[in-house]
């Protein structure tokens, strides 16, 4: 099966325990056929083998779905543990896509496309430019406002010695909590520059508007601020500008920590809609656990409000329906949430792709 060449939407997404069970949920290929998934490594997620095997079970899955993964491993390089070289986990993943471990895999090594950003230092970027040439797939561009020159982003497409033909270009601008006219402007600027440099692959504009923590409960309303700026670009003459997200998480990796509070990040087609509870205190009598209790009264929240897709929507919407009905077990892990609410946004992702 020849893998999809274009898309319609970009998603970011983290290799965290959520994130990742929320992709292994996807089972059909017109769930992944104008959505591109791009999984970055996480120095805060799990050990660097537990990561490197559930990215290599993804990656595996997505292609026998017909999607090759975008794959950025930016964040870890420089840690010995995840690949060295100066291809580090991208190398290392290369390696370990190379050989098929079952009949589903069919002939020959898994591709994926490397993804490079603008920040690079020269040897690494002519280093994953040898690597996009050798797994033939080409390479997402990842710029950030910060180094969106034209002299730097010269510089590093001349290192990856690829044509832009072969180059998924993509403006990140992190994290976006209002959509006003001087951001409209300023990434204008930037786009209209990257079209002088030649025709790309693909542009997408990528950012995100979950903020790192909510500070209320119950459920509430907020703009879905990247749709608004990708739209008013695409109205300002940016016609073919896909649209990116960072799924339902804040656009900026942490380390985390635990709370008191269980939260779900739902999407909907102009809005999210959030819904947040307090954890009661421990209840041998209960038959939840505190975070498990409190997960079910978010999910019945969100089936009661105007906005759920229905239990049929995708496997996180059935198991927020579950959770919500009283049934089903397992909601006191902790990436629940993010595993639901990704798998949904995923769904509204493809749907909105095919509209």
């Amino acid at each position: 099966m020849d893998a999809h060449d274009s898309f319609a939407t970009l998603v970011a997404l983290r290799a965290k325990a959520g994130e990742l069970t929320a992709l292994r949920a996807l089972s059909r290929p017109e769930q992944v056929r104008q959505v591109q998934p791009l999984l970055q490594f996480d120095p805060h997620g799990s050990a660097p083998a537990s990561q490197l095997g559930a990215i290599e079970a993804a990656v595996r899955d997505l292609r026998r779905l017909g999607r090759r993964v975008m794959l950025d491993a930016s964040e870890v390089a420089g840690l010995p543990a995840f690949g060295t070289g100066p291809t580090g986990a991208l190398g290392q993943m290369t390696d370990r896509l190379a050989d098929p471990v079952d009949l589903l895999d069919g002939p020959g090594p898994i591709a994926f496309i490397p993804v490079v950003r603008s920040d690079a230092a020269e040897q690494p970027a002519v280093a994953l430019g040898r690597l996009c040439h050798e797994l033939g797939a080409g390479c997402a561009f990842r710029v950030r406002s910060a180094t969106a020159g034209r002299d730097n982003i010269e510089r590093i497409i001349e290192r990856l010695d690829l044509d832009t033909d072969r180059i998924d270009l993509i403006l990140d601008l992190q994290y976006l909590d209002k959509a006003t006219t001087s951001q409209l402007d300023e990434a204008a600027a930037i786009l209209a520059a990257f079209a002088e440099l030649g025709e790309f692959r693909s542009v997408s504009l990528l950012s995100g508007s979950i903020p790192r923590t909510l500070a209320q409960t119950s459920t509430w309303e907020q703009p879905r601020t990247e749709e608004t700026l990708w739209a008013n670009l695409v109205r300002a003459a940016a016609a073919d500008l896909r649209l990116g997200d960072y799924g339902t998480v804040h656009p900026i990796p942490g380390g985390g920590f635990r709370s008191n509070h269980v939260a779900m990040k739902y999407t909907c087609p102009d809005h999210w809609l959030y819904s947040r509870e307090r954890m009661p205190e421990p209840d041998d009598r209960a038959a939840d656990s505190p975070r498990a209790g409190a997960f079910r009264i978010v999910c019945r929240h969100l089936i009661e409000s105007d906005n759920f897709a229905g239990p049929d929507f995708s496997w996180g919407d059935r198991e927020i329906h579950e959770a919500a009905t009283g049934r089903g077990r397992g909601f006191g892990d902790s990436s629940k949430p993010v595993a639901l609410a990704t798998s949904h946004h995923l769904a509204y992702l493809a749907g909105r792709s095919a509209a």
